[in-house]
């Protein structure tokens, strides 16, 4: 796939800053979300299981996931995540753009490894186990990579650098090989998923159906509802909604927004229907749903001041 396009399709997330591309998140499972939609993003994902298991699809492979596996999503990588049964977990995942790894546009470390890499031509399991050989180093570095974040203590930039550079030492060492050929067909279908979300990404807020959507890739509808399931793991109208849903939550929490008028700006009219789809998502009302967030934010600034 090309730059340009790549850069269409996107996710519109910004995950640390133009000074400091790097942040860690910790998510818990289903505590934070039973599920994370299919999405992507142009930042290295970097996911190191803590406790319990889980299911990843990574470009439309689904792959069972456990406690001390370590996961590698390159670059515009195609990804979801889903509980596994009622099985809980918690990981930690660190995004940060390669290009805090470049020094310049001369940088041979760059132009020979991480460019391929990003650029798909790069073969290497996608989620490395206690058992295989190179695993420890890899462990050691993301948890050095998890103090240093969590302690920022000054010249955190360079630490962090400094250990992400070794992190792909060992991963070029025991882990990647260049791919001797391309499976176009699966290419394409990851290209063709990227452009149906994509355009619901974009359209969220209208009405959608499933013609319009199966005429961007120029599908019959049920052809087009059997490959959206095939690769997504779920329906059109499921994700759809799940995304809506993903929104509304991020609306009740920094905006003052009523929730009628967040029901509708993300797409929904009907709010009762609104209301179960939220509830049965992240297990509480839209209400309840605001006055916990707003608990959290306040208890931060209390210790803030104190």
């Amino acid at each position: 796939m090309q730059e340009d396009q790549r850069e269409h399709l996107q996710e519109k997330v910004s995950h640390g800053n133009y000074m400091l591309p790097f942040v860690q998140y910790v998510t818990w499972i289903p505590d934070s979300f039973t599920s994370f939609s299919m999405h992507w993003h142009k930042e290295v994902e970097i996911i190191y299981v803590e406790l319990g298991k889980g299911e990843i699809n990574i470009d439309l492979d689904w792959y069972e996931m456990q406690a001390g596996d370590i996961i590698i999503l390159r670059p515009y990588s195609l990804h979801s995540i889903r509980q596994a049964g009622e099985d809980h977990c918690c990981f930690f995942s660190w995004l940060f753009d390669l290009k805090m790894l470049s020094y310049g546009s001369t940088d041979a470390s760059f132009t020979k490894y991480l460019r391929p890499f990003q650029d798909g031509e790069m073969d290497y399991p996608q989620i490395i186990h206690a058992d295989q050989p190179g695993y420890e180093n890899l462990k050691e570095l993301l948890l050095e990579i998890h103090e240093v974040w969590d302690e920022k203590q000054e010249v955190l930039e360079l630490n962090l650098k400094w250990r992400l550079e070794k992190l792909f030492y060992h991963l070029f060492c025991d882990f990647f090989k260049r791919k001797k050929k391309f499976a176009l067909q699966k290419r394409e279908e990851v290209h063709n998923v990227k452009i149906v979300l994509d355009y619901i990404h974009e359209n969220y807020q209208k009405t959608l159906s499933i013609d319009e959507l199966a005429n961007l890739l120029h599908f019959s509808e049920p052809y087009f509802m059997r490959f959206f399931k095939k690769h997504t793991g779920t329906t059109c109208v499921d994700y759809i909604n799940d995304y809506r849903i993903s929104k509304a939550a991020e609306l009740l929490a920094n905006t003052d927004m009523s929730i009628m008028e967040i029901a509708l700006q993300v797409g929904m009219h009907n709010i009762s229907y609104f209301n179960r789809l939220f509830k049965k998502k992240l297990h509480m009302t839209p209400r309840e749903y605001r006055k916990e967030t707003q608990k959290i934010t306040d208890n931060f600034s209390l210790s803030v001041i104190k």
